[in-house]
């Protein structure tokens, strides 16, 4: 659970409007991703705790 919480705490950074959404073994998170410049150690951290852009839906995502 935590490395969901923290990834949806460093997306809140950056997407403070964005939406949270969730299927049976995903939750996505964010937003349009065109304009937003995550820092490099942020991008670091996300791919830690196994969040990655969903290109389907345009929008961060993690397996839960």
């Amino acid at each position: 659970m935590n490395s969901v919480l923290e990834g949806l705490q460093i997306l809140a950074k950056y997407f403070p409007d964005g939406d949270i959404a969730a299927e049976h073994d995903v939750i996505y998170a964010g937003g349009d991703n065109s304009d937003v410049e995550i820092s490099e150690e942020d991008l670091a951290r996300l791919d830690e705790l196994g969040w990655f852009i969903d290109s389907e839906v345009d929008s961060w995502a993690k397996f839960v």
